[in-house]
C-alpha cells in the first residue's frame, strides 16, 4: 500500500511535522510527529489523524475538564481509560482493545454526554460492555462488579457445537441453561457441549434409581 506523506498537513489541532519511527514488530501503521496549536508535540497514527480520533496533544480534553470540573472524579478517571485503551497506541491495553477494534462511540468522546448517560460510577463498580463483540456505548455499557464483568467474558467466549460457532451466553439461550448451571456442571467435570446441550433434569452421570422391589 503506497503511504500517505501527511507532512504539513492539519488536523484539528494537530499540525504533521514528519515521520515517526515504527513501533516495530508487527505494528507496520505510519506514525506522524504533530506539533499542536498550544505548542507541544505528540505522536499519533495517520489512520487516527485521518479519523478524527486524535484531535490535539490532549489540551482540548484538558480545556473542557476545567469547565466541568469533574477532573479528579471516579466517574472521569472512569471515562479517560476508557478513551486512552481504545484511542491511544501508547496506553496500557490498547493491544486488547483499539488494537482489535474496539470503539468509543462519538457522543461519548465528550465527557459531559458519557456522564449523562451513565451518572456516577457506583462504589466497587466498573465500567462493563454487556456484549464483548460491541464497542463502548449508552446501549452495550453498564456499571458492574468484578464478578459480574468475569462472567461476562466467560459467557462471551466462542465454541462449536455441530459445526455451529456462537458464544456460551447464545447457547445457553438456545438451549435453555442458566449459567451457574453450566457453571456448576463444568466444575463437576462435564464437557462444555454436555453442560449446555443436557436438558436441566438430566443427569448424563447420575446412575438411574434402583427400582424398589
Amino acid at each position: 500500500m503506497r503511504l500517505i506523506d501527511r507532512t504539513g498537513e492539519r488536523y484539528e489541532r494537530l499540525v504533521v511535522v514528519s515521520r515517526a519511527p515504527n513501533k516495530g514488530g508487527k505494528d507496520t501503521n505510519a506514525r506522524w510527529v504533530c506539533r499542536c496549536d498550544c505548542g507541544s508535540t505528540v505522536t499519533a497514527y495517520g489512520q487516527d489523524l485521518a479519523r478524527g480520533r486524535v484531535k490535539s496533544c490532549g489540551c482540548y480534553n484538558a480545556e473542557k475538564i476545567v469547565k466541568h470540573g469533574m477532573a479528579r472524579t471516579h466517574i472521569y478517571r472512569a471515562w479517560q481509560a476508557m478513551i486512552q485503551r481504545c484511542e491511544n497506541p501508547n496506553a496500557n491495553g490498547y493491544k486488547r482493545y483499539g488494537a482489535v477494534g474496539v470503539t468509543v462511540c462519538e457522543e461519548w468522546k465528550d465527557f459531559e454526554t458519557f456522564f449523562t448517560d451513565m451518572g456516577h460510577r457506583p462504589k466497587g463498580y466498573s465500567l462493563d460492555r454487556i456484549d464483548n463483540s460491541k464497542g463502548y456505548s449508552k446501549d452495550n455499557c453498564r456499571w458492574a462488579t468484578t464478578s459480574q464483568q468475569n462472567n461476562n467474558r466467560r459467557v462471551n467466549r466462542k465454541f462449536t457445537i455441530d459445526g455451529r460457532t456462537q458464544t456460551i451466553a447464545e447457547w445457553a439461550k438456545e438451549y435453555g441453561v442458566t449459567w451457574q448451571v453450566m457453571k456448576g456442571r463444568i466444575q463437576r467435570g462435564w464437557t462444555e457441549e454436555e453442560a449446555i446441550t443436557t436438558p436441566v433434569r438430566s443427569n448424563p452421570h447420575k446412575p438411574p434409581k434402583e427400582t424398589l422391589k
